[in-house]
């Protein structure tokens, strides 16, 4: 070994306890998770939680608050005391909202330090297994001809859901009929009983009734196919200027926090997902497409541009919550 090697292999051996001793939570850290206790979402959060929690030897309090869509949860956390002990599971939750309400009750730009991405689950086109419709085209001609009017189901007005599927047939030039559920379980419910053609509904919600034959999937809205559906194609390479809908599980909190904190549980979370081949599976196998920002700095440079993106595809597909 030799002289700079030796000195940079000491630096590092030096950091990472510097970097331990800078911030450690002297309590539970209350992770606000926008999603109801048993969620999948709320399930993946979970997973994640236990294991950065003792990466930074500390455990994770989960605080469900679902209401109004996960608004609450986002507007809690906006107004936390920035000492890295309150956190929402979901910045997408957040600019979502931003989106669609003309005042959600914080600016969405200004209030929150993002900290850390994890996963991107798409939207999947869900049809029930006997549907007349074996592939995305097929849909599209029954949608765009004269006995069109396909009905469609969705978590609920305004969920990113429902804004895939008015996009989707706004940019094939259809229409269809919304149905909205109290949640994308209903809606894919829905869809195996016949009381709607189709629905969007995030992977993680709709595999498990895929591996049951419970549906097909005909597309799905990420950027790139999934690991878990090579074979399914993407809304982009089948629509020109196709919206890309996906629910990304991240980690953001409050404004003001200081550096050192976000530094640590950025470098927890990537540390966690970098290491544990068991919850990179996992989270795989629910079709999610891994995306961890280097920095916290770029993920914090990917906020703006993506609430720009988010008010794009609201006046799209036409959608708005006032």
């Amino acid at each position: 070994m030799n002289r700079r090697q030796a000195v940079l292999g000491l630096g590092a051996i030096l950091a990472r306890p510097a970097l331990a001793q800078e911030w450690r939570p002297g309590r539970p850290i209350r992770l606000i998770v926008p999603f109801a206790a048993g969620a999948s979402s709320d399930t993946i959060a979970r997973l994640v939680a236990a294991r950065v929690g003792a990466a930074l030897g500390t455990s994770f309090a989960i605080d469900n608050r679902a209401g109004a869509g996960g608004l609450l949860a986002c507007q809690w956390v906006a107004r936390a005391a920035p000492d890295g002990t309150t956190l929402l599971w979901g910045g997408g939750t957040a600019l979502t909202h931003a989106a669609l309400q003309r005042d959600p009750g914080y600016d969405v730009l200004r209030d929150f330090t993002p900290i850390a991405t994890i996963v991107e689950n798409p939207a999947l086109l869900a049809v029930r297994p006997a549907a007349p419709w074996q592939d995305a085209r097929a849909l599209f001609a029954a949608a765009t001809s004269d006995t069109g009017g396909l009905r469609y189901g969705s978590g609920g007005v305004g969920t990113p859901a429902h804004m895939a599927a008015a996009a989707m047939l706004k940019s094939i030039g259809a229409e269809g009929v919304h149905v909205p559920y109290r949640g994308a379980n209903q809606a894919t419910t829905a869809v195996e009983t016949g009381e709607v053609d189709f629905a969007f509904a995030i992977s993680n919600i709709v595999l498990p009734r895929l591996r049951q034959d419970a549906v097909r999937v005909l597309l799905s809205t990420g950027q790139r196919r999934i690991p878990a559906l090579p074979n399914i194609p993407t809304l982009v390479e089948m629509v020109p200027d196709g919206p890309v809908i996906t629910s990304g599980s991240s980690i953001v909190g409050p404004a003001g926090m200081p550096s050192a904190v976000v530094q640590r549980l950025h470098a927890a979370v990537n540390g966690v997902l970098t290491e544990d081949a068991g919850l990179r599976e996992t989270l795989t196998r629910e079709g999610g497409d891994i995306t961890l920002a280097p920095t916290p700095g770029a993920y914090a440079a990917a906020w703006a541009p993506e609430f720009a993106r988010l008010r794009r595809l609201v006046e799209i597909s036409g959608v708005r919550v006032e």
